[in-house]
């Protein structure tokens, strides 16, 4: 079934290309525009001046001195300008560049020779469709950054954020493919030739707006002409790292990362290749800090260290094939696969709670690049994607969790299994005229998933706490040691499983149809227009019709400043994984079932418990509004960058948004006297949890920076940007407010959303060719829901959050036997019920986060000869991430009145240091 599937897309990739019979010119899927204007030393522009890359067929600027390469290869190449009487210039270039190119002819018949790279003085000027946030991160730039692929992600993603968005809802494209729905996976760093970061987001290319998590488009290197290659290793060993925040004893915790890459020819002319291969052995720790307790109601701190490690493959083949002149042909295939024991261990969660996580992720892509013309040029690309996972239960016992103390037992993921087929077409066409350059495309994806997924076949007693028939508030913690005890007040607040096949298939077809254009109005005026409409089954989008615009305008002669403003709508899409779950609870295939207060017959068993014969059961099942519309964002941007003395750059973006329809879930049968089996409007027993496009949100997001890469001894870059965007559905389709219909409290920021982040790298040359370099990002303030562990509304969810408490309410550590009695808190005093209100949704807030990674290397010369064939260095290096060994937690205590209220119980890991080697030849 694969190779039909991909036989039949080649063909229809292919057969456009095949059709195009005017001449073409060498391309590259891969390139990127080489563009600029062609002025004299008085900075006037000098028309029909001849520009060619490599020898190739030149390019004439126009009446406005602009010139205009579409596609040029990522590498070194030589620019040969000439103009009537002015000197002839040549000038090595290395692309691609981060900003346009211009070129100063000087007068006369002298020949000039120029040496320019990609890390030369130059200054990122924003196009009229980028903002401040967008970044091209180089050759050079990219060395200082991490060699393992997760920590390079997580660098990438926080740079991603400057649009606004969250760090880890950043989209991955590599060779122009995005990541499919299978995760986030980068290619080895060694095969990245360079990465935009945020590039063109209002363009009408791309489908998230730029607070929707910021882009990554990282581009391969190509073959080479003559066989290169280099071999590495990385090491890092239990002596050298920080033990991780809250483990109370040793354990192992290294790395040992190896491999090699090769690159050359395939044949003498016109076909060439790159691999590469490593394998990765990391020794983590999974640390639990949770609360157990025993029958005579002993709290004890359950403190373990459970060895999590980690096995990794990453592989690529990559090569790039001349057919004639007329098209170039890439083809790669990358392999990524990992297995992780006793994963979802950890904090709260007991070591039986986890699971072996086994995951794999193939890629195929083909890419066709014509030259119809030296003025349009046709791209045609196919993936294919295989993925999927295994999980190995730790236990396959009923799963126990007791609100803010731990949770035990099973995993409610059962022995589940995934495998995803994602395939996609990307077909463009890029025409440049004299003042514009228009871009059409259409963009169509298919996605089948096959699943098997016992989730809560094993079932899940919760121990949420609540109020007992006499008025007495009880914790989860307090009703568990009822339950130990076989005393009143103890049964379970729920018992929920499903029952049914485990079994779930979806297919999903999707597709975006877009055109966009970049007009030059004038060579200090450009003006972007696009328009992107995209259409989708399961469930249906057929109307997300998206216009976009930019402008951006340099009013002075030096180009020091550049203004810009761009305004636009997005559209929202639905995963195949999101419509997935709405399959899996269609109440037909399987029944998803919940028992409130379920009696167990003296002191509480897991495994020998029969809750669904001690009470009501309750169904519940999801269903999709009638009427169900898309969700529509609008985004508007004003923006400016200004170049400063000794070439400091600052720049500045504001954004706000509006955002309708957006996808959240209610309970349209919830209890109308907040008794689970009350009467209901449509029948009784019954959970109908309705997805709607109800949901509304709003918000802005405020960017500064500053840089200086043309400094000789220091680069840098450094920025922050404050993110408020508050809305009704917490960015998640399934969330569900705490009363069906009351929006009172509901309008907040998003979960795990920070309100600062901020960034920088930076990278010093010190003596003897030591180069040091340091990257930093922090979050602070992120927000978390305060909850109560209870469901005091018998709608299902038990997401009730605490009341306020009234004048001369008891507190708990002073009268525990009240009812009800209260709880300190940084929003006044809290109680479970009883009170007046409701505390407002997410109003915790986390500590700030601070990760410091920091590089020091030195490459050592092993051929004396500079001009040899296959020059030979060795690279050494020492790198350490979060070197401060700041404590940055990842989880607080969220529930009133557990043991870990308000304090945090998980963290990330500690400070981790490795030795690495690089030969390359």
């Amino acid at each position: 079934m694969r190779l039909s599937c991909a036989a039949a897309m080649i063909a229809a990739m292919t057969l456009p290309c095949v059709l195009h019979s005017a001449a073409a010119q060498t391309a590259c899927a891969t390139g990127a525009p080489l563009a600029g204007l062609v002025r004299d030393t008085t900075l006037a522009i000098i028309p029909g001046a001849s520009v060619q890359v490599d020898g190739g067929k030149a390019v004439t600027s126009g009446s406005d001195g602009r010139y205009r390469f579409p596609c040029v290869a990522p590498g070194k190449h030589t620019l040969h300008v000439t103009a009537d009487s002015f000197a002839v210039l040549d000038m090595a270039v290395t692309t691609p560049r981060p900003a346009e190119l211009n070129l100063t002819l000087q007068p006369g018949d002298v020949k000039t020779t120029v040496d320019v790279s990609t890390d030369a003085e130059e200054i990122e000027q924003p196009s009229a469709t980028s903002t401040g946030a967008s970044k091209t991160i180089t050759s050079k730039q990219l060395s200082t950054l991490a060699d393992d692929p997760d920590d390079l992600l997580r660098e990438l993603q926080q740079l991603s954020a400057a649009s606004g968005g969250s760090p880890s809802a950043a989209t991955v494209a590599v060779d122009g493919f995005d990541n499919g729905e299978g995760g986030t996976h980068l290619p080895p760093k060694s095969s990245i030739a360079y990465i935009k970061v945020n590039p063109d987001l209002f363009s009408a290319e791309y489908r998230n707006p730029p607070f929707g998590g910021g882009r990554i488009e990282i581009y391969t290197k190509p073959g080479q002409s003559t066989f290169h290659g280099a071999l590495f290793m990385t090491n890092s060993s239990s002596f050298m790292n920080a033990r991780d925040p809250f483990s109370t004893a040793p354990a192992s915790l290294g790395k040992q990362r190896y491999g090699f890459e090769l690159t050359g020819p395939i044949r003498k002319k016109g076909s060439d290749f790159f691999t590469s291969l490593e394998h990765r052995d990391i020794s983590n720790a999974a640390v639990v800090n949770a609360v157990g307790v025993n029958a005579a109601g002993v709290q004890t701190p359950i403190l373990q260290t459970v060895a999590a490690p980690q096995h990794m493959f990453i592989g690529n083949l990559k090569t790039d094939w001349q057919l004639g002149e007329k098209n170039t042909l890439i083809a790669s295939f990358d392999h990524w696969s990992n297995d992780r024991p006793n994963f979802n261990v950890g904090g709260t969660n007991l070591p039986e709670n986890g699971y072996d996580n086994s995951q794999y992720d193939e890629n195929l892509h083909l890419a066709l690049v014509t030259t119809i013309s030296p003025k349009i040029m046709h791209e045609g690309r196919i993936g294919m994607e295989w993925d999927g996972y295994t999980y190995a239960p730790n236990s396959t016992a009923p799963q126990v969790s007791v609100a803010g103390a731990f949770t035990g037992g099973g995993s409610a993921l059962g022995a589940a299994h995934e495998h995803e087929i994602w395939s996609s077409i990307i077909d463009d066409i890029i025409i440049q005229t004299k003042n514009h350059l228009i871009k059409v495309g259409i963009q169509p994806e298919f996605v089948h998933l096959n699943t098997y997924s016992p989730t809560n076949f094993n079932g899940v007693y919760t121990f949420g706490g609540g109020t007992t028939s006499t008025g007495q508030t009880l914790t989860g913690i307090q009703q568990y040691v009822n339950a130990l005890n076989g005393a009143a007040n103890g049964s379970p607040t729920s018992f929920n499983n499903t029952t049914g096949s485990p079994y779930v298939e979806v297919f999903q077809f999707r597709n975006a149809l877009f055109v966009q254009d970049d007009w030059n109005i004038r060579p200090n005026v450009h003006f972007s227009s696009g328009v992107r409409y995209y259409v989708q089954e399961k469930p249906s989008i057929t109307a997300a019709v998206q216009p976009r615009f930019g402008f951006s305008y340099t009013p002075d002669k030096k180009a020091t400043w550049n203004l810009h403003a761009h305004a636009g709508m997005f559209a929202g899409r639905w995963g195949a994984h999101g419509w997935e779950s709405m399959v899996f609870y269609n109440g037909t295939d399987r029944s998803v079932n919940t028992v409130y207060t379920p009696t167990c017959a003296g002191a509480f068993d897991p495994t020998t418990c029969q809750p669904l014969s001690t009470g009501s059961v309750i169904r519940s099942v999801r269903t999709l509004q009638p009427g169900f519309r898309e969700t529509y964002w609008s985004m508007e941007n004003l923006g400016f960058s200004k170049t400063l003395p000794q070439k400091f750059t600052l720049s500045g973006d504001y954004y706000i948004t509006q955002m309708w329809h957006y996808a959240r879930t209610q309970n349209i049968n919830s209890p109308t006297n907040d008794l689970p089996t009350g009467p209901r409007p449509y029948g009784a027993n019954l959970n109908i949890l309705q997805m709607q496009s109800s949901g509304r949100g709003y918000g802005n997001v405020v960017f500064v920076g500053l840089t200086n890469q043309s400094l000789k001894k220091v680069q840098f870059f450094a920025g922050a940007v404050r993110v408020d965007i508050i809305d009704n559905t917490d960015d998640n389709q399934y969330f569900t407010p705490q009363t069906t219909g009351v929006t009172a409290g509901e309008y907040a920021r998003r979960d795990n959303q920070g309100l600062w982040q901020i960034f920088g790298n930076a990278t010093v040359h010190l003596p003897e060719k030591i180069q040091f370099s340091a990257n930093y990002n922090g979050t602070g303030l992120q927000a978390y829901n305060v909850t109560t562990g209870f469901d005091n509304n018998g709608d299902g969810d038990f997401n009730d959050r605490p009341q306020y408490a009234v004048a001369g309410t008891p507190l708990c550590s002073v009268n525990p036997k009240a009812s009800p009695c209260g709880y300190n808190t940084p929003w006044g005093e809290l109680v479970a019920s009883g009170g007046v209100g409701s505390l407002s949704r997410d109003k915790g807030e986390m500590p700030w986060t601070f990760f410091l990674d920091t590089n020091l290397q030195r490459t050592f010369n092993l051929t004396k000869n500079t001009k040899a064939d296959h020059p030979q260095t060795l690279m050494v290096n020492l790198r350490s991430s979060n070197v401060l060994n700041h404590l940055n937690a990842s989880a607080v205590g969220s529930v009133l009145g557990s043991p870990n209220f308000g304090q945090a119980y998980a963290a990330n890991p500690g400070r981790r240091v490795e030795v690495g080697l690089r030969y390359s030849f």
